[in-house]
């Protein structure tokens, strides 16, 4: 009865000690692959300053358009003034006065024609808008598929932890028959030692492998800005080891396809745009400019004494606030203006911006030639994973037929125990590149859709 009580207390012990941890583990929020990307892309530094530099653009384009609309400005002067002022001009007079003066104008200057500058500004900004809107896209294509990278490495992981710990336990299973072998005297004590000295190894890959697991999921947490790691679990992935469809077949049109469709390819294109009109906009310093100038003016003063050789001179006039502000007249005028000769000015802008054109020209058809190599590498790298999965699903059955054989002839004492121990590491090798195979096939085919532009 007590022995029963006992074993009854300690299976209590191991349940809830197994119950424990996964019940922290069900309260962790599980991320899937969409789930990551989603945060990713609403947390990422790259994608904010994307967003900042499109608003930035769009801010400039409205500024273009107000360079075709009519300024309007005020500005006005109140003085005082009293004293004496002996004018010797003619006949020496001395005049003493008190008064106030009130000068204002409202003006208006309209642009009719300066050498298409500000035309050329207004399509630079529009083309630089839509610039910043296709690297936006590509920051946004960029961080997914990274974080869609980071994630396939945990699930890659997983598995290799997954087939490390199904070794470990059945080494540790051998190591303890063989142990009780080596007591009763049935099998060699070199047996026990050399499976002692694999069990530690297979243990060794285990500590490791869950290691870097646990770097990999930090790794991919800190990219999407979680730093309370132990309230996010990352979920699984279904496996898709099926080939790419009929439509990736050939290579030529891929890259096609990418030079059609890839945002930066766009916005390498508008730069060049850009860089053109650009250009158009410098070279209106070469021509005349016309404005269209109109305004009210008014300059209007009041005396409150006035004596000339000390004789009173005060005239009439009009009342205080008619004299100030009711000496109003108009204005209208065209203003052209040449500058024909500015000291080099126009032509060395001119010059600087046609370097920047063949900058970017060279940019251009340095990303155009890029495009076209990752996409043919990534092909020929998508059909050696289509291989390596068919390879290594012939040598993981072959593998497992192999351990399984050795194993029988071991526990008759037909093979030795290297023979065994050789087996088992190449049935590991195996899982694990069939493991490989799966995860990489998966990622060429998500690499070849970031190349493209999907």
């Amino acid at each position: 009865m007590k022995y029963r009580l006992a074993y009854l207390i300690f299976g209590v012990f191991i349940v809830s000690s197994f119950t424990k941890p996964l019940r922290a583990q069900d309260t962790a929020k599980v991320l899937l692959l969409e789930d990551c990307i989603h945060i990713g892309l609403d947390q990422s530094t790259q994608i904010l300053l994307s967003k900042d530099s499109l608003q930035i653009t769009g801010a400039a384009l409205l500024g273009t358009y107000g360079n075709f609309l009519p300024n309007l400005a005020f500005n006005s002067n109140y003085g005082f003034s009293s004293g004496k002022n002996l004018l010797t001009a003619t006949t020496p007079t001395l005049v003493n006065s008190t008064g106030s003066q009130m000068n204002y104008q409202l003006t208006s200057t309209i642009n009719i024609f300066n050498g298409l500058a500000d035309y050329s500004a207004l399509k630079a900004a529009t083309l630089s808008k839509s610039a910043s809107q296709f690297n936006l896209q590509r920051s946004q294509q960029q961080i997914a598929f990274d974080i869609t990278q980071s994630f396939l490495q945990i699930i890659l992981d997983r598995k290799i932890v997954q087939f490390g710990t199904e070794n470990l336990a059945a080494s540790t299973k051998r190591e303890n028959q063989l142990q009780e072998l080596t007591n009763v005297g049935r099998n060699a004590m070199s047996d026990l030692y050399q499976q002692q000295a694999e069990s530690s190894s297979d243990k060794l890959f285990l500590i490791q492998a869950q290691q870097k697991l646990k770097n990999d999921i930090i790794l991919l947490l800190r990219k999407i800005k979680i730093s309370e790691t132990d309230k996010y679990a990352i979920g699984e992935i279904a496996p898709d080891t099926l080939p790419l469809g009929p439509e990736y077949q050939n290579v030529q049109d891929l890259v096609a396809k990418a030079l059609q469709q890839r945002p930066d390819i766009k916005s390498s294109e508008l730069s060049l745009k850009i860089a053109d009109w650009q250009i158009k906009g410098y070279k209106s310093g070469y021509l005349p400019k016309l404005n269209f100038e109109g305004g009210m003016v008014s300059n209007g003063g009041y005396l409150n004494q006035l004596y000339v050789n000390g004789n009173p001179a005060l005239g009439p006039q009009e009342p205080v606030g008619k004299a100030l502000f009711g000496q109003v007249y108009g204005e209208l005028a065209l203003n052209l203006s040449w500058n024909i000769f500015d000291r080099l000015y126009t032509k060395t802008n001119v010059s600087i911006a046609k370097i920047y054109q063949h900058r970017a020209t060279l940019f251009h058809d340095d990303l155009t030639v890029q495009i076209s190599a990752d996409i043919k590498e990534a092909y020929n790298d998508y059909l050696a994973a289509v291989q390596q999965i068919e390879t290594s699903r012939h040598g993981l059955f072959a593998a497992q037929q192999a351990f399984e054989v050795v194993q029988g002839k071991y526990g008759v004492g037909q093979a030795t125990f290297v023979e065994l121990s050789n087996a088992q590491i190449v049935l590991l090798q195996a899982e694990i590149s069939k493991a490989q195979a799966d995860i990489s096939l998966m990622l060429q085919k998500k690499i070849i859709d970031f190349y493209i532009g999907n």
